[in-house]
């Protein structure tokens, strides 16, 4: 009876996760992998057995893995540039873990801000179809990442992996571990390489789906408030709206300063580790023009994988800068010109605030927009087929 009520309970969060349009479900889903395991961010201590298990792990299936297989068997240019995709791999996964360890009281921090825009923009009581319509559309896109990255991993990545071939990846699996055709070592080392793509999954991909909600929501925020400081030029025609103008003017001001203290946040809190991640991601594609045509399907799902992300960077990082910019638009034609002295001076500082730059940057040095992304897609495919002649 006990394990029907557990049944029954858990397919109503599974309900609740796929049908409510909330930032709390959205926070709720990015949250489900990391609950799992101990690290998901509403707590306040992290689980230490988990960390333990995925740094040993990643330092001698990844790190030793790679290392040996470099001084040991490594021959040609080839096998040493798929053992620096591996090398890639472990630099990647340890920033994000680092971010996870390190940054947790300051994106508890965020989310919670991002909470209460969210709620302040329920309030309004203004544009509830498109809200709700915002959320799904972000809730669908984490569902679609999710699938992709998921499918990729354990219908192709996490098979080969666990076929312990050398030469496949070039690593050295489960060094020391020997030999790996006989009973009980071989078992072992697929356990303990499986269990560490499991603990990468967790880590790498909640970094990813986090970030990509806070961005795209605090993008979605942004053009809210632009729809509803225009609506200002219909109110004002009418004399008797005045005062309602200006309280509504005064919540919307709080909430574009609580919009800019969370991109500021974001900002800090991306910064580096997406330098970080650019430039893995970036080594990882390079690396992949120049294997040879018959192993492109072994590291497929690596280059998608750096390709889908170095998208998505790009892509949130312009629709954070596009809506900032609807935003700075919509203060200058939402009707100042009819307003009070002091609401037009109110105005005019939130138009200064609105006109600064709203833009996400790796490494605080390159901007992170879709003239990157088409830059350093075509910067790569020159240098590969440079190479390649």
């Amino acid at each position: 009876m006990e394990c029907f009520s557990r049944a029954q309970n858990g397919f109503q969060r599974l309900k609740k996760l796929l049908r409510e349009n909330s930032f709390d479900n959205l926070v709720s889903i990015v949250m489900v992998m990391p609950s799992m395991v101990g690290f998901e961010i509403t707590r306040k201590k992290i689980s230490v057995p988990f960390w333990i298990i995925h740094i040993s792990l990643l330092i001698y299936v990844y790190g030793m893995g790679s290392l040996v297989y470099q001084v040991q068997h490594a021959r040609v240019a080839s096998d040493f540039i798929k053992s620096f995709v591996n090398v890639s791999i472990l630099v990647l996964t340890a920033n994000n873990s680092y971010w996870w360890l390190t940054h947790r009281d300051l994106l508890r921090s965020v989310l919670s801000k991002a909470n209460e825009s969210d709620k302040r923009t329920i309030q309004a009581g203004l544009f509830v179809d498109k809200h709700k319509h915002s959320l799904h559309m972000i809730k669908r896109i984490l569902f679609i990442f999710y699938f992709i990255n998921l499918t990729n991993e354990f219908t192709s990545y996490l098979p080969k992996r666990a076929d312990l071939n050398e030469k496949t990846f070039s690593m050295t699996p489960c060094v020391g571990l020997k030999p790996l055709t006989s009973f009980p070592q071989r078992e072992i080392c697929i356990a303990l390489t499986s269990l560490q793509e499991l603990t990468i999954v967790a880590v790498v991909l909640n970094f990813q789906t986090t970030m990509l909600l806070l961005i795209a929501h605090t993008s979605a925020t942004y053009q809210l408030l632009s729809d509803e400081i225009m609506t200002f030029n219909t109110l004002l025609t009418n004399p008797s709206n005045y005062d309602s103008v200006k309280d509504k003017l005064g919540v919307i001001i709080k909430r574009h300063i609580l919009i800019l203290d969370i991109t500021n946040d974001i900002r800090v809190l991306y910064s580096i580790p997406m330098g970080i991640n650019f430039g893995s991601n970036a080594v990882c594609m390079c690396f992949f023009f120049f294997l040879e045509p018959e192993e492109y399907f072994n590291f497929m799902p690596i280059a998608m994988y750096c390709f889908v992300v170095f998208f998505l960077y790009c892509f949130l990082g312009q629709r954070l800068t596009n809506a900032a910019e609807v935003f700075s638009r919509a203060v200058y034609s939402c009707g100042w010109e009819m307003m009070g002295i002091k609401e037009q001076r109110s105005i005019f500082i939130m138009l200064l605030q609105s006109q600064k730059d709203v833009d996400l940057l790796a490494a605080d040095l390159i901007p992170v927009n879709m003239r990157t992304f088409a830059s350093t897609s075509q910067g790569i495919y020159k240098f590969a087929t440079v190479f390649k002649l």
